[in-house]
């Protein structure tokens, strides 16, 4: 913003996986934020299993490189398509240091085509256009991070491929000016050394806003200014220092921060209101609605000290007058939307003179990068030597050329749309929730369908079992309402167990989509309350009345008008309705952003609706799916576990997984019957958790939309553990649905033992706790904990981590901070995963003390105290799990009542071994 690049406060470093956040140590330093973005031009091309045009993740790296580089490469890359488009220059190729082989790179590119049935030509386009979409989509899921519009920005692109796609990708987001810096190529190291010093400092303050007295800010700030002031004068000769003064904000409760200049604010007569509006004020920016009844918190202050220095002596090499930059050089290069080659100037970038202009379509070369130049743009020289490009009439909602669905390269662009509008929309969710449970440990999904709610795409971080149980509860919606009785503005919303995702916590909310005012489709979404009211959650009710507020279906907004009535009873009804109330209007953020992307799309497309593309995508899906399971032997394969169960009775879970030519049926018909505790696991969530196993196993890169659920069919009768009728408690069904996948998992071991996992440490652990804080203020409070993931034929388990969910550890500083709760002790359970040829994932050892000051309830959500994790092929079992208080081994299926200083203590099961360890 104004110039100056983004901070942020906190750097992952060594990530095992270098695009997976959190797969990194996370170090607390001030630095620029970056997030990496970007196709090297060695991220291969492929025909993926959907018969799709696939660019990365895979990469042919240096060495074996390119197939242009003729190093060994065979697999055609990024880099050979931009020389294949003439973008790049084979004789200069790297100022001359490397040697191209275009003859080899043509044969690759030919054969690939071929697959695609189009030219040599048509498929380096294609690998472009894939390319720069998969940048924008991500440059856009990652400023919806920020509540961020790209169209407000430049894009400022560094590195020596960024200039090729430079224009292409801004197009797409609507960005009408790019800057490319001198020297783009290695940016990054002559920003170092001109970059202009800057030392901050913060305290933390944690209190509410109202609770701090303006004197004290005063002296917290002067006392950080006079630090970093006194450290950048000790180290750089300049009277030029600027000062800002920052503050860590957020509502109460919620998690994500918002980082707010309040250096005008503090000067105000009344310095904590102007804070408390200026925080309001950036809320609504970012995510589109603030809280004023919610009290605001105040985190952190900071404050930033910068010194600005020039080194005129690093500053470009520019032409001088007179020069051009032209070097009678040209190039035949194509651009998308052409059939033919057009031949197009080429500029050496240091022979341009400050002010010059040049209209696009041409080339500007320098030694280390390459800009192109697309039609309908315009470059001028700035005095630095910067390349100012004005892209005219850009509008990421200009029309483009109708869609064409059946080719598989606009198939594949129009898709990553699809998704990343979902990814957005998880994004903003997860960024502006307020309970734990959605922030930290991801308990949530967003997912678009069709108009008949078929499941078109879900967001990368949603939770796997949701994509089976969300588009069923739209279908629930449709049939409820019908179609005809929906309007713009209309939002849907319920917690009915039995046509949701399996328990009352999880209030699921759909937005009709209307384009022209035809249903086009549904954005939907499912997160965990904190609370739902009722009994502190348990498997002790005896009925789903007794498990808190049910909300059937009903119309949470009619044609834009909340339902005030209904906010009232929840509310009324949970025990931290700021929470609740916070993480539902996250939803329906979320639910804003994937109506506003959809129709963006079929307005750009001119699309109509979603329909086509929805059959496309699915009917792919489907048809790779049936391959998969055609290639295993047709036959009935069981499996069976007795669970914990109940103290007065064991609960048995049976499967028959039947294979005949293209289709699985799943058959539960043996299982235990129904029983009057809440381990019941509705039909809902059973389907899910089956489906998700055998996707995980025989398909796992095939995406989650309807086509991959059609060859599965799952049959159990009525009134049976996994399949319970109302009024039965289900509360607590993951006790039971969260050995499903193992079970699956387990019968496919007979026919495909290289795509499974022996039992992992599941279910996941949960741990309710409910009593009043240090100031008396009545608190509750839902944080989990995993075990150990099974073994596969190829690679031990992972420790302390959540299957079949994707659900987060909570971490230690979000309990503390949360609830009065010490975490006196967290480490591996080293041991607890079962030995083989490959180890099973150990769990975690858990040390928590009660700090409560009165009596507090608690509860667990805990399996595999008697059933432990089951190897495979010879592996070992994992460990059971341990449950304590004070020392004494507790019974996790019943509340307990804890005293102030009590000591809980938890280890979590290990993951079963694969194989035999001798």
């Amino acid at each position: 913003d104004d110039g100056s690049p983004e901070v942020t406060f906190s750097f992952e470093a060594a990530r095992e996986r270098r695009f997976a956040p959190g797969s990194g140590l996370p170090v607390r330093i001030t630095t620029v934020e970056l997030v990496e973005i970007g196709a090297g031009g060695g991220s291969i091309a492929k025909k993926d299993s959907l018969d799709l045009l696939k660019v990365g993740p895979k990469s042919a790296g240096s060495v074996p490189g390119p197939v242009c580089y003729d190093r060994g490469g065979v697999d055609v890359t990024v880099t050979d398509a931009d020389l294949h488009l003439g973008y790049l220059d084979a004789s200069g190729f790297s100022e001359g240091t490397l040697s191209i082989n275009m003859p080899k790179s043509v044969v690759a590119l030919e054969a690939l085509g071929r697959a695609f049935k189009v030219s040599s030509s048509n498929i380096a386009l294609g690998i472009h256009q894939v390319v720069c979409e998969n940048m924008a989509m991500a440059a856009q899921v990652h400023l919806a991070k920020k509540g961020r519009d790209p169209r407000d920005y430049a894009l400022y692109a560094t590195g020596g491929a960024a200039p090729v796609h430079a224009c292409a990708v801004a197009e797409r987001l609507g960005i009408s000016r790019v800057i490319i810096p001198p020297a783009a190529g290695v940016a990054s190291a002559l920003g170092l050394t001109l970059a202009p010093a800057r030392v901050d400092r913060s305290i933390s303050v944690g209190r509410i806003i109202q609770d701090v007295e303006s004197k004290e800010l005063e002296g917290l700030f002067s006392k950080l200014e006079d630090e970093a002031t006194q450290i950048i004068s000790q180290s750089i000769k300049t009277s030029k220092i600027s000062k800002r003064r920052l503050a860590e904000l957020r509502y109460s409760g919620q998690g994500a921060v918002l980082v707010v200049d309040i250096t005008g604010a503090l000067l105000s007569s009344t310095p904590l209101q102007a804070i408390n509006d200026a925080f309001n004020n950036a809320h609504q920016i970012t995510y589109g609605r603030c809280f004023e009844n919610v009290l605001v918190e105040f985190i952190t202050a900071r404050v930033e000290v910068q010194a600005t220095t020039t080194e005129e002596d690093l500053q470009p090499k520019l032409g001088s007058q007179g020069e051009t930059g032209i070097t009678n050089k040209t190039r035949e290069i194509l651009l998308p939307g052409e059939e033919l080659y057009r031949e197009v100037n080429v500029f050496n970038r240091q022979a341009l003179r400050p002010g010059q202009n040049i209209k696009g379509p041409a080339i500007i070369e320098e030694g280390q990068s390459t800009t192109v130049l697309p039609q309908n743009t315009r470059v001028k020289i700035d005095p630095v030597g910067n390349l100012i490009i004005e892209i005219g009439n850009n509008d990421s909602q200009t029309k483009r050329p109708l869609a064409k669905i059946d080719d598989p390269i606009h198939l594949e662009i129009l898709w990553n749309k699809v998704i990343a509008a979902a990814d957005e929309a998880a994004a903003s969710l997860l960024r502006s929730s307020f309970s734990t449970v959605v922030r930290e440990s991801y308990d949530f999904s967003c997912v678009i369908t069709d108009s008949d709610g078929n499941a078109l795409a879900q967001a990368s971080d949603s939770i796997p079992s949701f994509i089976g149980t969300l588009p069923d509860t739209v279908k629930h919606f449709i049939n409820y309402f019908s179609s005809e009785n929906l309007s713009p503005g209309d939002v849907l919303i319920t917690n009915d167990p039995y046509l949701g995702t399996g328990h009352l916590p999880d209030i699921s909310v759909c937005k009709p989509l209307f384009n022209n005012n035809e249903l086009i489709g549904f954005s939907a979404s499912t997160a965990h309350a904190p609370d739902i009211g009722g009994k502190i959650r348990s498997p002790e009710p005896r009925e789903v009345y007794e498990e808190g507020l049910q909300i059937p279906m009903l119309k949470l907004i009619d044609a834009g008008e909340v339902n005030e009535t209904l906010m009232s009873m929840l509310r009324k009804n949970v025990r931290v309705a700021d929470q609740v109330e916070g993480d539902l209007e996250a939803q329906l953020g979320a639910l804003d952003t994937m109506a506003r992307r959809i129709n963006d799309l079929i307005n750009t497309y001119q699309l109509g609706n979603l329909s086509e593309l929805s059959e496309a995508v699915c009917r792919r899906t489907e048809q790779a799916t049936r391959k998969e399971i055609k290639s295993l032997p047709d036959g009935v394969y069981k499996s069976s576990v007795t669970t914990d169960g109940l103290s007065e009775q064991p609960i048995e879970i049976v499967v028959e997984v039947i294979i005949k030519d293209d289709t699985i049926e799943v058959d539960y018909s043996g299982s235990s019957k129904q029983v009057s505790k809440a381990v019941n696991c509705p039909l809902c969530y059973t389907r899910a958790m089956t489906s998700y196993a055998i996707k995980s196993a025989l398909a796992p890169e095939l995406p989650n939309n309807d086509g991959a659920l059609r060859p599965i069919k799952v049959v159990s009768p009525e009134g049976n553990i996994v399949n319970p009728q109302h009024p039965a408690s289900v509360g607590s069904r993951v006790l039971t649905g969260h050995y499903i996948p193992a079970l699956i998992m387990d019968a496919l071991s007979r026919v495909a033992p290289n795509r499974i996992l022996a039992g992992a440490g599941s279910p996941i652990w949960c741990v309710n706790i409910s009593g009043t804080n240090a100031i008396g203020i009545p608190i509750t409070g839902l944080f989990f904990f995993n075990g150990g993931m099974g073994a596969s034929a190829d690679a031990d388990g992972l420790s302390c981590v959540s299957w079949p969910s994707n659900i987060s550890s909570t971490p230690a500083e979000e309990i503390e901070n949360r609830l009065p709760i010490r975490v006196r002790k967290r480490a591996l359970r080293e041991g607890s995963g079962g030995l083989g040829k490959y180890n099973g994932g150990d769990g975690q050892l858990v040390d928590l003390e009660y700090t409560g000051v009165t009596d507090g309830i608690l509860a667990f959500l805990a399996e595999r105290m008697k059933a432990p994790a089951k190897g495979l092929y010879g592996g070992g079992d994992g460990a059971t799990g341990i449950l304590k208080i004070n020392g004494k081994p507790i019974d996790p299926k019943t509340q307990h009542i804890i005293s102030p200083g009590s000591i809980i203590t938890l280890g979590t099961p290990g993951g079963g071994g694969f194989g035999d360890p001798l």
